[in-house]
């Protein structure tokens, strides 16, 4: 909702027309102090939403009047006719207002912004305005980011340090550019390392959790449900007669059907569950903190679900694919992945010695009498 950055400038052009001793106009160049935020914090970063918020944080403390534009990829320009004092004391307002918006929203303290601002009384060239501007923003970034600093600010630190206010602007955008380079290194490092590790542990095929990744996972969520006593169920899913798929259409059909699978098992979930290809067309879905009792529904709208899709063939008609499930929760002794896969594979057994197309799990109450639930 900001103007585009060469509207803006030509906006802040017409106004310098009219700047004088009794018209002083001032430029607020206010930057998202990206530099600041944890590497943690950056993966996790809705940069569009961040920038939205700290749009409307900005609108929400000024004048009707006032003209806003967006000047770089985190940076928006505020023009406003206030003299240095109410300019220097409305940036400030701003610069304490964003951080209180962003930790109200964000629960994030580290998120911040630095203001650089000028003032003019004279027809200056736009171009110089915004390169103070600008400057008057990296000095506040370099002085400890979260700050505010205007032109006379940034001549008096010039004057005090001895340093001339060009070598001083210099030293300050190499030390806010070293930060930024260094916070950049970081990321994309992390990142790629986590993308290379994502796909590790990803099926290819359908794009959910490999075998590596749920074997590694669930011997965690074992050892969780024992130390915290809560419940936890599992399942393997297999899909019927997928051979026949392979031989009576190809091999891409396979493919599909499995894809099909996936599909349906990211949609019918829950949050708190997740899915993973055990192997083949076996598919695991593990259920959190859920009693076996509970985890049959949720199968169950998985296997309707599934038994409902059609998929398109080589040979024009569509094939309609169904699963067998078996099903099981987490006794107390039990601590062995192979334990808990046993015992999975046996109900699902059973499930397809009963017609497929159905549910099979251990009813635990009936001295682990394995059970039909489904179409059969």
């Amino acid at each position: 909702g900001l103007l585009r950055r060469l509207d803006f400038e030509y906006k802040l052009y017409q106004l310098l027309l009219n700047a004088a001793d009794y018209n002083p106009i001032s430029l607020l160049h206010v930057s998202y102090d990206l530099e600041t935020i944890s590497v943690e914090l950056k993966l996790r970063l809705r940069f569009d939403y961040d920038l939205q918020l700290k749009a409307n944080a900005i609108k929400n403390r000024s004048q009707r009047d006032y003209v806003m534009g967006r000047i770089g990829r985190a940076d928006i320009g505020v023009i406003a006719s206030l003299n240095q004092d109410n300019a220097e004391s409305y940036a400030q307002e701003l610069c304490d207002g964003v951080k209180a918006d962003f930790l109200e929203r964000t629960k994030c303290t580290d998120k911040t912004v630095s203001i650089g601002v000028i003032t003019v009384s004279s027809n200056i060239q736009v171009e110089s305005v915004l390169h103070e501007a600008e400057r008057s923003m990296i000095a506040a970034k370099a002085m400890g980011h979260s700050q505010v600093c205007t032109r006379q600010h940034l001549e008096e630190h010039a004057i005090r340090s001895g340093i001339p206010l060009n070598l001083l602007s210099m030293e300050y955008k190499i030390r806010v550019e070293a930060e930024k380079t260094a916070s950049d290194v970081a990321f994309q490092t992390r990142r790629t390392i986590l993308d290379y590790i994502h796909k590790a542990e990803t099926d290819p095929l359908t794009g959910l959790n490999n075998r590596g990744y749920l074997d590694k996972r669930l011997s965690r969520e074992i050892d969780n449900a024992h130390k915290h006593s809560i419940p936890l169920s599992i399942a393997i899913l297999d899909a019927d007669n997928f051979g026949r798929v392979n031989k009576d259409f190809d091999y891409p059909t396979g493919d599909a059907t499995l894809r099909v699978i996936a599909d349906v098992l990211r949609q019918e979930t829950r949050t708190t569950d997740w899915v993973a290809r055990y192997g083949g067309e076996e598919f695991c879905v593990v259920m959190l903190s859920t009693l076996l009792d509970d985890g049959i529904v949720i199968l169950e709208r998985i296997r309707q679900a599934i038994s409902g899709r059609s998929i398109p063939t080589n040979k024009g008609e569509p094939l309609r694919v169904t699963v067998s499930i078996g099903a099981i929760e987490l006794t107390q002794g039990e601590l062995e992945l192979d334990e808990l896969y046993t015992r999975a594979s046996d109900a699902l057994q059973v499930a397809k010695n009963k017609g497929k197309n159905s549910i099979a799990y251990q009813d635990l109450a009936l001295s682990d009498v394995i059970k039909i639930f489904g179409n059969n």
